[in-house]
């Protein structure tokens, strides 16, 4: 197979035989990565595959790879066929017979080509073939013969549906054209078309347009009518002019403006000349709107946009070839004539290209960026910078390896520019300019790295990195960076095959470090100076620092390290030296140590002390001591914090306490205990787990904590937040007191916690019953008793394809609310299904606002929904249809006074859905409303058609009649 395989690799010329056979299902599977082509055209990778064969036929190199299943991916794109003939000359792949072709777009969007005698090229990513189906996530389509170009694909006697994901047969419609054009994700359109409602057909059109991109680019119409502008209409219409153009007609009236009348229009290009993929324009004028004083000025505010992409394949290039973009912008509209933006044109482009096989480097990336205005000076600060323009050259990295092992890379990149930006506060030159400031800029950085071991177990690096900018005015900006280290390990461990590792009495085995440590010394130059005349590209501080360090790491053992170091900067004063570090860190059970040290030891100063520990057990039986503290000599000692654990038998079962010191104050901050446990005798029959948390802060008086216990189904909780001694509350003697102290206490089952047995099986009802009450609320230490309690109880029953739910609060005495005795909030729930059909619903909430003042009023509300009724129709897997019938209405009350007229309401709502369409109806006869919206291809959800109490809408179109 090796022997193949290399056969299989080499260039086209050192195939001797006329035909070459190569059998075996495995072979190709192996040969993911195997490469059809130059540098310059996309990547074919073989996936899958049985033979592989190289014919000449009339001077042409022919690879024909065949199999039960033959499988290609083209950069992101799939092939699978059963035979695929791939021409290295013409550079196409034919894929005879059945085959299918899955083409990938930058966003992940699939549109799958499956047909006979697919054709794929790959220079221009073109797809042609005969009886194709084309799909993708919105359509179906299928052509006796498709052409595809990226951007656009053209089908012959073309069938094409939104329907045929839906899986019914026939469509609920489709079209039949003789000829039709598909831009993914924008639109499709058809020429002679005939529209088929079930598979006959009923309409003949001339032309369709189908919209396939956001709702936001579809056609639009609408009209209004206000005391500013008058009667107002605008309309934006899409039209296609040939294959390959599309745009859209903007429309505008206003009738109080002068003039009245404004209008535009958009196209868009797609592949007019071979270098150019696309090609927009649009532009729109409407006339001025109404000034601030109420005043009309005549005239027109104008948008325009002009937006090209394309690129040019060139020799010697990477793939795609030269690259570029152009946009020209203004946008006028809406704009405050004292808008500094107003009349300003934005210019952009881009050009980029990789060369490739260049001398020493290999590949040189080549970017000019123009990014320029047009209009009135700007008289404020830009927010980017203008590029008039901007050239990068960025080579690629250069590497030579020596015979010693030794590495040298060096990557450079230069940028070059005339720049107008805004200027830089901190240059006085640029300053007395205005806000803005113009100049030329050069711009090179490298960086440049050698690596070697000059001699065993010794590691020698020495990098430069440098950024430099120089201006014409004279300025300049240096950033540079100059390092060298070296390292020598000592002590290396050399483990043979057979090395079998020891276990601690933990079982934690003890993996020796591959050394005992190492020594390293390194030396760096740093110096960041200069002053841009720019804002965009200026630095804030001024470097200059040379450090010498050492630093020495130790690993006595495993799990045991220790690292020490010191640097001395040869430029700065001894008081600006930092400080000496010491790192030693155990981890190695049953010991967990962390210890950090910085000593200054020019300034004679401990600058701060952090450590950390444990000791004991961590997973198994037994006792764990935690500590952790720090220091500082800026905010001397911090917190110290001290923790005990014990572990019980069973690992769930511990108990701990832990205490926080203020070493400042030399008292105790807080102490916190915790607690968790599982019953481990009649766990079967009476499970019972625990856990506790109690918290109290000493420095702030507060306590916190909570209490979980479950005891075979049934939960019982409690928690309290409360301040110390006597609580938070505020104007005890006022209406309006309250307290940030809360206690509550709750009991309930817990569903699916707890299942009883009898004998060798458990019985499992399908039924389930859960409930929860649950007391407490604001509480008041002083008088130890509750402000405002409230009494919440919960109840759910259900069953399957039944459910009835049940919630109440009431609220209770408290010192607050001493003849409170109220429901508080309640509501009733509940749902029926019978079978797959026919569902019955009803809600039914109450709720009364509390008073806390003798002039705030009392607010009630009861909201109900007695009954909806709920049929579906068609299929049991996915009903295409539903009727729901509600009774709705909202009870108010003020003061026991019913402040609300609506009566019960019946409501009345058909939906029908059909995968690809859908239809909503909705009837309220009492408030006498009635609504239809639509759900199509393109559009989303849309509100066809609204009447309430006689007055018609038509939100399709944005009418609004006044």
């Amino acid at each position: 197979m090796s022997r193949t395989t290399a056969a299989v690799s080499r260039a086209p010329a050192l195939f001797q035989p006329r035909r070459q056979r190569l059998g075996g299902a495995v072979l190709l599977a192996g040969l993911l990565a195997l490469c059809l082509g130059s540098a310059q055209a996309r990547t074919v990778r073989i996936i899958q595959a049985d033979r592989l064969e190289l014919n000449k036929v009339d001077d042409q190199e022919i690879v024909v790879i065949s199999g039960e299943r033959v499988e290609l991916r083209i950069d992101n794109d799939v092939v699978v066929a059963t035979r695929v003939e791939f021409n290295r000359s013409r550079r196409t792949l034919t894929l005879i017979g059945p085959g299918r072709y899955d083409a990938v777009d930058d966003k992940g969007a699939v549109q799958h080509l499956v047909g006979s005698d697919l054709v794929v090229n790959l220079g221009n990513q073109a797809v042609s073939g005969e009886d194709v189906i084309i799909s993708d996530a919105d359509l179906e389509i299928r052509g006796e013969a498709v052409e595809r170009v990226p951007g656009q694909l053209s089908a012959q006697n073309s069938y094409f549906t939104p329907c045929a994901k839906c899986g019914r047969t026939p469509n609920d419609y489709a079209f039949k054209a003789k000829r039709l054009l598909l831009y993914p994700g924008d639109r499709l359109i058809g020429y002679q078309v005939t529209l088929l409602l079930a598979g006959v057909p009923v309409l003949y059109l001339p032309i369709v347009a189908l919209p396939l991109n956001e709702p936001s680019r579809q056609p639009k119409l609408s009209y209004t009518n206000d005391a500013v502008d008058g009667r107002t209409f605008k309309a934006d219409l899409p039209f296609a002019f040939s294959d390959n153009v599309l745009g859209t007609t903007f429309l505008r009236y206003y009738q109080n403006r002068s003039p009245s009348f404004g209008g535009g229009g958009e196209f868009t290009v797609y592949a007019p000349l071979p270098s150019l993929d696309r090609l927009s324009v649009s532009g729109l004028a409407e006339p001025n709107p109404v000034n601030p004083d109420g005043t009309f000025t005549s005239g027109y505010a104008v948008n325009y946009s002009l937006t090209a992409r394309g690129h040019a394949d060139l020799e010697n290039t990477a793939p795609g070839g030269l690259t570029y973009s152009v946009s020209a912008v203004r946008q006028d509209i809406g704009l405050d004539p004292t808008n500094p933006n107003k009349g300003v044109t934005t210019i952009n482009g881009q050009a980029d290209v990789t060369l490739t096989n260049v001398k020493t480097f290999g590949n040189v990336k080549l970017s000019v960026t123009v990014a320029d205005l047009r209009g009135p000076e700007p008289t404020t600060a830009l927010g980017a910078p203008l590029k008039k323009p901007e050239v990068v050259i960025d080579p690629g990295a250069y590497l030579v390896t020596y015979r010693n092992g030794s590495t040298l890379s060096a990557n450079f990149k230069f940028t070059v520019g005339n720049y107008v930006a805004a200027s830089n506060p901190l240059s006085r030159a640029a300053s007395l300019q205005g806000p803005n400031y113009a100049t030329a800029r050069l711009q090179e950085e490298h960086q440049i790295t050698y690596l070697a071991r000059p001699w065993t177990n010794a590691d020698l690096n020495v990098t430069n990195t440098f950024t430099g900018r120089y201006y014409l005015s004279g300025q300049r900006v240096v950033d540079l960076s100059l390092s060298a280290s070296l390292t020598q390990a000592f002590g290396v461990r050399v483990l043979s095959g057979g090395y079998t590792p020891t276990y601690n009495a933990y079982g934690t085995a003890l993996n020796l470090p591959s050394s005992a440590g190492s020594f390293t010394v390194g030396y760096k130059y740093l110096r960041r100076e200069g002053v841009s005349p720019f804002a965009f590209d200026r630095i804030d501080s001024k470097l200059l620092s040379a450090p010498l360090g050492v630093a020495l790491n130790l690993t006595p053992g495993s799990g045991v390290a220790v690292q020490l170091s010191q640097n001395y900067d040869l430029i700065l004063p001894a008081d600006q030296q930092s400080a000496a570090d010491l790192n030693v860190s155990v981890s190695q059970e049953p010991v967990q140590l962390s210890l950090d040290v910085r000593n200054n030891f020019f300034k004679g100063t401990l600058e701060s002390v952090t450590a950390s520990g444990s000791f004991g057990a961590s997973a198994a039986r037994g006792l764990n001591v935690s500590f952790a503290g720090s220091y500082t000599s800026l905010a001397g000692p911090g917190p110290f914090t001290t923790s005990v654990k014990a572990i019980g038998g069973v690992r769930t079962n511990t108990f701990g306490v832990s205490l926080v010191q203020d070493l400042q104050k030399r008292v105790l901050q807080s102490v916190t205990v915790s607690a968790a446990a599982v019953a481990t005798r009649d766990a079967v029959i009476n499970p019972v787990t625990l856990s506790l948390s109690e918290t109290v802060n000493l420095q702030s008086p507060h306590l916190d904590g909570s209490l979980n216990v479950n005891w075979r189904g049934y939960a019982f909780s409690s928690t309290h937040s409360l301040t110390l001694p006597k609580g938070s509350l505020q104007n005890a003697s006022s209406q309006n007191t309250f307290t940030n102290d809360t206690l509550y206490f709750s009991v309930g089952n817990v569903p699916g916690g707890y299942a009883q047995n009898y004998g060798a099986a458990t019985q499992i009802s399908p039924s389930s019953l859960t409930w929860n009450l649950q007391y407490g609320g604001p509480y008041d230490l002083g008088t130890t008793g509750w402000t405002r309690p409230t009494l919440t109880g919960a109840l759910t029953a259900a069953r399957p394809a039944q459910r009835i739910s049940a919630q109440a609060t009431l609220a209770m005495p408290g010192s607050q609310q001493k003849d409170a005795l109220y429901v508080q909030s309640a509501s009733l729930s509940g749902d029926w299904q019978f079978g797959r059909r026919v569902a019955l619903s009803g809600l039914a909430s109450y709720t009364r606002a509390p008073v806390y003042g003798p002039d705030q009023p009392l607010n009630e509300t009861l909201s109900l929904q007695p009954l909806a009724f709920n049929f579906t129709f068609g299929r049991n897997d996915r009903p295409d249809a539903s009727l729901t019938a509600t009774f709705q209405q909202t009870l108010t009350w003020v003061n026991g006074v019913r402040t609300d007229t609506t009566p019960l309401q019946p409501v009345l709502l058909l939906t029908v859905d059909r995968c690809c369409w859908a239809f909503q109806a909705e009837i309220n006869p009492i408030a006498r409303r009635f609504r239809v919206g639509l759900v199509i291809p393109g559009s989303g959800n849309v509100s066809a058609f609204e009447n309430t109490a006689g007055v018609s809408k038509f939100p399709i179109f944005n009418l609004n009649n006044k």
